[in-house]
């Protein structure tokens, strides 16, 4: 079990005001969940009186709400997008004496050099660092292990957090001896819960999918599943809509059409969350085969505006319970058998959308921005300068 901080600092240190630097090596205008979290994380540590900036190698604008965004100058390797030279961390080195944050808090993914990098500078410079662990690192973890020989991260005064258990189980090995802590996301509890449900009395069962056209993301297993569950009950008529974008997409739209299912998917593109919540409202069910979701944004977000939620076991643990607020499959084919006894059952799947439209869970903002300041107190006391 990953080590949580005492609730109680989370409440004293409500009062005090700091400098903070989000830092990744991934943000906005580049869409994706890290990109969005720490995008929400910003405006929310803004909104409660503190000033930040957005540190990252991504072009852009350079403020965006009431923060400011430093764009540092790199190239990058194309297609994967991550910084190629050592440039940027000489003008990163900089940024981060003339502006002396209080605290610096990093978000890496899979390959995460800024994110990385950034923390071996704050060592350096004696700046109190949170490192936040928003994936799986799976095979990617020996790059990790290795990075120590360079950076010694194991000898660093900072505090190492995951945004699931699911991440942090995966985590622990890497780091230990020293503690990992609980960091989730949040997401704005009141926009996703104002969701309407529309009177559902067409027979036509409508799925919906949020995510990325990534290998990880399996999306290509889930239209597999969407086949297999068309297959064993033709009778039933069923839509698939997919909000999402990636280099997988012409790979899946020839997968589409090999599969007969261009009358059933439909591949809908980046979607503003307004229109998001407008497709939770008409759907039936949202459905994920991300087998190693490191959180699930968007399956967070669906149970939130009432849908049930059938997906693979991973992150999405948190905050769905088997049976109660949809199905959690251990396979592709549980994950078929359970999207078909939904799509039989409206009563079943009324009966959780209800549980879903009563309940909360709490990963709202209110609850989790605490969390942060608690975590940029204990950073602080860590590091004496």
């Amino acid at each position: 079990m990953p080590t949580l901080l005492p609730s109680a600092m989370a409440v004293d240190t409500l009062h005090d005001r700091y400098k903070i630097a989000l830092l990744g090596d991934w943000f906005l205008p580049h869409a994706g969940g890290i990109e969005i979290q720490m995008h929400d994380l910003a405006e929310q540590l803004t909104l409660a009186g503190h000033e930040v900036h957005v540190v990252t190698p991504i072009p852009g604008p350079t403020r965006m709400g009431g923060f400011q965004i430093h764009r540092l100058r790199a190239r990058r390797v194309p297609l994967f997008g991550f910084v190629a030279t050592l440039h940027p961390f000489v003008e990163l080195a900089e940024l981060l004496r003339r502006e002396r944050y209080d605290v610096v808090h990093c978000h890496t993914s899979y390959i995460a050099p800024t994110a990385y990098g950034g923390a071996y500078l704050c060592q350096k410079l004696a700046i109190p660092t949170v490192i936040t662990f928003h994936s799986v690192l799976a095979h990617f973890a020996h790059l990790l292990a290795a990075a120590d020989r360079w950076l010694h991260w194991s000898n660093w005064q900072v505090l190492f957090s995951g945004v699931s258990r699911f991440v942090t189980a995966a985590i622990e090995r890497i780091v230990a001896p020293h503690p990992v802590y609980l960091l989730p996301n949040a997401i704005d509890l009141a926009f996703w819960r104002q969701s309407q449900r529309a009177a559902q009395k067409d027979p036509e069962v409508v799925l919906v999918a949020v995510t990325r056209f990534s290998p990880r993301k399996r999306v290509d297993s889930l239209l597999k599943t969407v086949a297999q569950v068309r297959s064993a009950r033709p009778e039933i008529p069923i839509r698939l809509l997919v909000v999402g974008e990636g280099p997988l997409r012409p790979y899946l739209e020839r997968l589409i059409a090999r599969l007969g299912l261009n009358t059933v998917v439909h591949l809908l593109g980046y979607q503003p969350r307004t229109q998001i919540r407008t497709l939770f409202s008409q759907a039936h069910i949202f459905v994920s085969a991300c087998a190693i979701e490191s959180f699930g944004l968007a399956a967070l977000e669906a149970r939130c505006a009432g849908l049930p939620i059938v997906a693979r076991s991973s992150g999405v643990d948190q905050f769905i319970t088997h049976n109660q607020n949809g199905l959690l499959a251990t396979t592709d084919q549980e994950l078929a058998d359970f999207l078909l006894q939904l799509i039989q059952d409206p009563a079943r799947r009324q009966q959780i959308a209800r549980h879903n439209q009563l309940t909360a869970p709490p990963f709202g903002w209110e609850h989790v921005l605490p969390q942060h300041l608690a975590f940029y107190h204990q950073a602080t006391t860590m590091v004496h300068r």
